[in-house]
């Protein structure tokens, strides 16, 4: 899942400084905003990188700057760096919770997924009694990719626990109800990873992967129309409107009581141009689910809205 920034790049060269060197203090911020939200360019990260290096030749004793500096070698594909930053941090201060999870990111792309769970596990350890960490959407990211080591390893209880503890931080969290969904998937309780792939789509309903997960399980369940509405949303995701308002429209001949193909039908129309289709569509999809947000956005991108 992609996940947009809400950085300009003409505020990188100041704030991602600031918020990598002053923020990374708190132990998790670095990792958080470089790993979900903040991707600045080569250039940016070239120079960044350098001044960091400075700080870091003035100050070695300063376990906050080598994390910063980690993160910025990490962004820039230099891995081995980012992982010596992040070692000698460590060994400045063993509980710098920004250094284990840098490396929990970065071992993986070495082929160390087990050095990476344990790094993410010492820092869930060293929250453990922490009660703002029952809030704190940067836990939440710890456990989600720890979970995705877990995933990927075929550890699936392991996984499906991790994915559970990030949920409880962020019920919301579209990635995590993912992720847990394929988990299900893979102990073939497809029922279960139907139920997530929903949810997920519920907080993100534009998000490709779920349906990806909902054609495997509904036709591991024998749910044919299910499946051909869910590779149908595939197609409207990658922007092929036209071939997915064909699609969902052979879907929805076939299966006229499947409401929510009124919603992707609703949404390929808008995109096409084509309004007042668009507005029967989305109409047909509100009668059945009233409450949903993202229809009722799109009717008033359409100037229907209430």
């Amino acid at each position: 899942m992609q996940k947009k920034s809400f950085l300009s790049k003409a505020d990188l060269p100041l704030l991602g400084l600031a918020l990598l060197v002053l923020l990374s203090a708190a132990g998790f911020i670095a990792f958080y905003y470089a790993d979900r939200y903040l991707h600045p360019d080569q250039k940016v990260l070239e120079r960044q990188s350098k001044h960091l290096e400075g700080m870091v030749q003035k100050n070695p004793q300063n376990p906050d700057l080598r994390v910063a500096t980690a993160n910025y070698y990490l962004d820039s594909g230099k891995v081995d760096l980012a992982i010596e930053q992040a070692e000698e941090a460590l060994t400045i201060d063993p509980k710098h919770q920004g250094a284990m999870i840098l490396l929990g990111k970065a071992y993986p792309t070495k082929g160390k997924s087990d050095l990476a769970i344990h790094y993410l596990t010492q820092v869930v350890e060293l929250n453990r009694d922490n009660p703002m960490a029952k809030a704190d959407k940067r836990i939440n990211a710890v456990y989600y990719h720890l979970g995705v080591l877990y995933h990927t390893q075929g550890k699936y209880s392991e996984a499906a626990e991790a994915l559970k503890a990030a949920l409880n931080i962020d019920y919301a969290d579209a990635d995590s109800r993912y992720m847990l969904g394929a988990v299900f998937q893979k102990q073939n309780n497809h029922p279960a990873a139907i139920n997530e792939f929903h949810q997920a789509l519920r907080f993100d309903p534009m998000y490709s992967e779920p349906y990806r997960g909902l054609a495997v399980s509904y036709a591991a369940v024998g749910d044919q129309p299910k499946a051909a509405y869910a590779r149908a949303m595939i197609l409207l995701t990658q922007g092929k409107y036209s071939d997915a308002a064909t699609q969902l429209e052979g879907v929805l001949q076939q299966s006229p009581d499947l409401a929510q193909v009124n919603f992707g039908l609703g949404i390929a129309y808008e995109k096409l141009g084509k309004r007042d289709q668009a507005i029967v569509a989305l109409n047909s999809f509100l009668k059945i689910y009233p409450n949903d947000i993202a229809a009722r956005q799109a009717l008033g991108r359409l100037g229907q809205g209430n």
